[in-house]
């Protein structure tokens, strides 16, 4: 097989620069969505930790666990651009923040 460059792909939208390196490094995309989970987490808990002088680290997990989940979700419309076993990692890791929220906040 030949090395394919990045001239070979369709580069007119964002799909096409992201499947291009998901295609060459298949660890690109679940690198991507660690990032957007660690940046939204830490911006939701020093954003809340600023506002009212405490924050919530279950309340932030679970919220960028969601955002996490449906951005994965909204990958799933570009084809080859995610896996299944990474869309169920970001499921897992969406559900485990509900879960978490939902027991923490029963017991206050």
């Amino acid at each position: 097989m030949a090395y394919q460059t990045f001239t070979e792909y369709n580069q007119t939208d964002l799909a096409g620069l992201l499947t291009y390196p998901a295609s060459v490094v298949p660890s690109f995309i679940p690198l991507v969505l660690t990032a957007l989970f660690l940046i939204t987490m830490m911006g939701t808990f020093f954003s809340q930790k600023r506002m009212t002088g405490r924050g919530d680290f279950i309340a932030s997990f679970s919220v960028a666990g969601i955002f996490t989940g449906i951005i994965a979700f909204l990958m799933t419309l570009v084809e080859g651009l995610i896996n299944l076993q990474t869309l169920v990692t970001t499921s897992a890791i969406a559900l485990i923040g509900i879960i978490l929220l939902l027991i923490t906040n029963n017991r206050n």
